[in-house]
């Protein structure tokens, strides 16, 4: 318990850097190149850390705290330009800046400043519980929201690990042959047409055998990654010296440790599978995300037509905190 709450705490301590930096920055670019090398984790992982400590998107995060801090200074600085104000914030023009803010509050700057906000705090005031706990805004929480917004106590991670079993483990290596997607990883999306193309490659080559190992690599995290722009390769381990041919490309992915959670459930489920490997389990394992590509481990029969069920392992790569 010690090292599990040690490490939550510099999962927090990082992220709040971040948050930090984006408050301190906010009429700058912030990529997420830079925000990640603020919190001196790996570019690839980031926004699904920053996701399990926040509970928002990166993106929506800045969105909002640029939003609310210019909504602020309306009101503080009730003499300043307006445009001043949107470009002190971030925003690249008045347009830009009316566009957002309305979507966010549901009116124009010049009608909050005008007293939207006083009515919009009365009604804040109105609808608030007695007693409510509320987190301090701009910092990550101790824990991370439940899908339903209550917070993930000890009794949400004990029925998370009745859910998911994680080990970490070194896995080798795997020389693949794989079949690559560009396109949305659920509806509109072909996932299952690659998968069909691996499947009659791979059984024409005596490849498909019942102990056999396939790996399903998502390059591209969808909130992240315009969804027609996301990758994914349906791959299946060869032998060494195999030679690709133009229905496939060969390719190597790095072995080392990883942290693996057992999946059960149908294919519409892993991705939040995968949310909660990172919200649940990882800011209290000791470890953090490495550079390398997360993928799904499929080993022999892994697919049950009769429930439509998949089983597999999700496998994280990771290093020491």
């Amino acid at each position: 318990m010690a090292t599990s709450s040690r490490s939550r705490a510099e999962y927090q301590k990082r992220v709040n850097r971040v948050i930090d930096h984006i408050q301190a920055h906010r009429a700058e670019e912030l990529s997420l190149e830079t925000l990640a090398a603020v919190a001196a984790f790996s570019p690839f992982h980031f926004h699904r850390v920053f996701k399990s400590m926040t509970g928002e998107n990166l993106r929506e995060f800045i969105q909002r705290t640029r939003l609310e801090t210019a909504a602020g200074h309306l009101v503080q600085r009730p003499h300043a330009d307006v445009l001043e104000i949107a470009l002190e914030n971030g925003f690249s023009s008045a347009s830009a800046f009316a566009r957002a803010f309305k979507e966010r509050f549901g009116m124009s700057a010049s009608a909050w400043r005008g007293g939207g906000a006083a009515r919009a705090s009365k009604a804040r005031q109105a609808e608030s519980k007695p007693g409510e706990a509320v987190r301090k805004p701009g910092k990550a929480a101790g824990c991370a929201p439940d899908q339903d917004g209550s917070s993930s106590g000890a009794d949400a991670r004990s029925n998370e690990e009745e859910i998911m079993n994680v080990t970490v483990k070194t896995l080798p290596s795997y020389h693949v042959a794989y079949v690559r997607t560009v396109g949305p990883y659920g509806p509109g999306g072909n996932v299952r047409e690659v998968w069909e193309r691996l499947m009659r490659w791979a059984r024409a080559r005596d490849l498909w055998t019942a102990d056999r190992i396939c790996l399903n690599i998502a390059h591209d995290n969808p909130k992240v990654t315009e969804p027609a722009k996301c990758r994914l390769d349906a791959a299946i381990v060869i032998p060494d010296g195999f030679v690709a041919d133009g229905d496939v490309n060969v390719t190597d992915i790095p072995g080392g440790k990883y942290a693996a959670g057992v999946f059960a459930g149908e294919a519409s489920a892993i991705g939040a599978a995968w949310d909660q490997l990172f919200a649940r389990w990882l800011p209290e394992s000791g470890y953090q995300p490495d550079h390398r590509v997360c993928f799904e481990l499929y080993q022999g029969e892994f697919h049950d037509p009769k429930t439509n069920t998949f089983r597999c392992e999700l496998c994280l790569p990771v290093r020491p905190l």
